[in-house]
């Protein structure tokens, strides 16, 4: 493989788009993820993409098994080991511990998880030129300040959110980074053993039980097409800093979930409106922690998606009958 260097003075002569460079490897943590399936499949047209994966072989992205590597990114001698072998000029870093509550109960866990693997990966970057893009969450916010601009402060209510949080504080250090704030996110499961509440809830209002959906929390859903699109152009671009990679509209889940039955055909009447008390979770969420995109379409010159658009493609990619692949959705 080519250094940086030379790969840079290519692009020149041979842009994908006018005005911007593209990379020669990537290395996209959490390949069999609902974003990071979607990163590999959007950029490996243009680059030399690799994934990591740790229980769940993504199968479903028919990727070079050569560029999938199995590892715990919570192993972080064998994290330091694949960095150090690949060389990548960007690591898009996806995987994480997201069940909230999960976290809340084993807070060592959660660390180890969310924060210990960024810290290696900013340690491997000081010898390098390498970029760093990591993958955070509207939860870095207290919620009482809506909506939040990339450049809010944090004020994190729960574990998850503060592991979240301290992997943003260690990204920021490290020069050239990008943190990429994203909520809710959703998608069509091509592979994927973990339910995400879009796919949950239509599963059953199709099997005509009645659902419970909290109408106190607040937030920016977004179907990981859009953000891997938001990321695409990020990397294409250089962008630095930190972005919102959501969708342009702030509702609560019970209004969320009401537009997905309606988009679906389904019985709206089965949705009960509760209170976030009434769940007796563990972890404390925020109640409005929408983000603005406002910044980031300037910043990276797109529009975020819909709602409706997104409820949309995932409405075509669910009508395909064997969902054994992810194919190109552009």
């Amino acid at each position: 493989m080519r250094p940086l260097s030379a790969c840079l003075k290519a692009t020149r002569e041979a842009p994908h788009r006018r005005g911007v460079w593209r990379v020669a490897r990537v290395l996209v943590t959490g390949a069999s993820g609902l974003v990071g399936s979607r990163l590999v499949v959007r950029l490996r047209d243009r680059h030399e993409v690799h994934g990591t994966f740790h229980n769940h072989a993504p199968d479903f992205l028919e990727h070079p098994a050569e560029r999938l590597h199995a590892v715990d990114i919570r192993d972080l001698a064998a994290f330091r080991r694949l960095l150090g072998k690949l060389q990548p000029e960007v690591v898009i870093h996806c995987a994480a511990m997201t069940n909230v509550d999960g976290c809340e109960s084993a807070p060592e866990e959660a660390r180890a998880a969310n924060v210990a693997p960024v810290e290696t990966l900013a340690s491997w970057q000081k010898g390098t030129d390498a970029r760093v893009v990591l993958m955070s969450t509207d939860y870095v916010f207290d919620g009482k300040s809506p909506p939040y601009e990339i450049d809010a402060k944090p004020n994190p209510l729960c574990v998850y959110s503060r592991t979240k949080a301290q992997a943003e504080e260690v990204v920021r250090r490290v020069p050239r980074s990008l943190i990429a704030r994203s909520t809710v996110i959703y998608g069509a499961d091509f592979g994927h053993l973990k339910r995400n509440f879009a796919v949950w809830l239509i599963g059953e209002l199709q099997a005509g039980r009645r659902v419970r959906v909290v109408d106190d929390q607040w937030g920016t859903p977004t179907i990981s097409e859009n953000i891997a699109e938001f990321l695409d152009l990020a990397v294409e671009r250089g962008t630095q800093g930190a972005i919102h990679t959501a969708v342009g509209e702030c509702v609560s889940r019970f209004d969320f979930a009401r537009r997905i039955a309606r988009r679906f055909s389904l019985d709206v009447s089965l949705i009960t409106p509760i209170k976030t008390g009434e769940l007796h979770q563990p972890a404390k969420r925020p109640e409005r922690p929408c983000l603005s995109v406002r910044k980031t379409e300037q910043i990276l010159a797109v529009k975020s998606w819909t709602i409706d658009r997104s409820l949309d493609l995932l409405a075509s990619q669910l009508a395909i009958p064997e969902r054994a692949v992810l194919r190109p959705w552009w």
